[in-house]
């Protein structure tokens, strides 16, 4: 029976604390469970087929299939007798972990995914084992960069069409708008325009600046200047970068055009408004 499992201590502060992984190469009907674990534990099906039972529900997987314990919810799951399962698996924690596989329709009430393309996730694995041989933080790292991947792929597969994200079929419009926010928060140093905001959400561009405006109050780009001047003004009381420096830190590589937009956002220019309102104590000189 081929079964191997890597440990791994965990790096202090990690986005995602990766555990363990392994594989088995499971006998006719080999069963695990009822059991439950207080981490996320995630099979990958390299072939074979079996089933996986959860709330009184029983799912039958097969190749490509992943399944899913979630933290502290029983589950059984027991190879198929004539054709038996070999899998990977990795047990890890983290909240950010959580969000991903509900973005990606995976949850206690459907805690599966069948992966279109078996072999680059097989590939994602096998990385994933081989790399973490060895309990080191340099393996670790490259361990959870890969569980990243396996995560960006369930996205990418569930992710709808913009086409289809017009009609609004799984997130409500106020979501779209919050998840528009979020890239303003994340960008707003970089060339943003409403047509790449839109396109990031999946709507079309006059549906989403329509609906920005309705639910927020202001047009998107008038909400993103707003921020960057909100950015603009913390910089200019707390810091002593120069005017051109914080305008760049905040998306604009024109100053004067920077100028005129804080001009009109406070009333006063740059350098005015540092004057006023400056916090740092004065640069202490040598003394003798």
């Amino acid at each position: 029976m081929d079964f191997e499992e890597h440990f791994i201590t965990g790096l202090p502060g990690s986005p995602i604390n990766l555990f363990y992984c392994g594989y088995h190469d499971c006998p006719p009907g080999h069963r695990y469970g009822p059991a439950m674990r207080d981490h996320i534990l995630l099979h990958y099906i390299v072939a074979g087929k079996g089933q996986y039972w959860v709330h009184g529900t029983e799912y039958e997987l097969a190749s490509g299939d992943c399944f899913v314990f979630f933290p502290n919810v029983p589950a059984t799951y027991q190879a198929d007798e004539a054709d038996p399962w070999r899998y990977m698996w990795a047990g890890f924690d983290s909240q950010m972990a959580l969000e991903y596989l509900t973005l990606a329709g995976i949850s206690p009430s459907s805690p599966f995914h069948t992966f279109r393309d078996k072999e680059q996730i097989t590939e994602l694995f096998e990385r994933l084992f081989a790399c973490t041989a060895v309990n080191t933080y340099d393996a670790e790292a490259l361990g959870i960069s890969y569980l990243f991947q396996l995560f960006a792929c369930m996205l990418k597969e569930t992710r709808p069409s913009a086409e289809a994200g017009r009609s609004l079929p799984k997130r409500g419009t106020e979501e779209y708008m919050q998840e528009a926010i979020r890239l303003i928060h994340s960008n707003y140093a970089r060339k943003l325009t409403v047509s790449m905001m839109a396109n990031h959400v999946g709507l079309e561009r006059s549906y989403f600046s329509k609906r920005f405006r309705e639910l927020i109050g202001v047009a998107p780009y008038e909400f993103l200047n707003q921020y960057r001047m909100e950015q603009a003004t913390r910089m200019l009381i707390h810091t002593r970068q120069s005017v051109g420096t914080i305008a760049l830190s905040v998306g604009f590589e024109d100053l004067s055009y920077f100028s005129k937009v804080f001009m009109k956002h406070s009333g006063t220019s740059p350098t005015n408004f540092r004057d006023l309102h400056h916090q740092l104590p004065p640069k202490m000189g040598k003394t003798t």
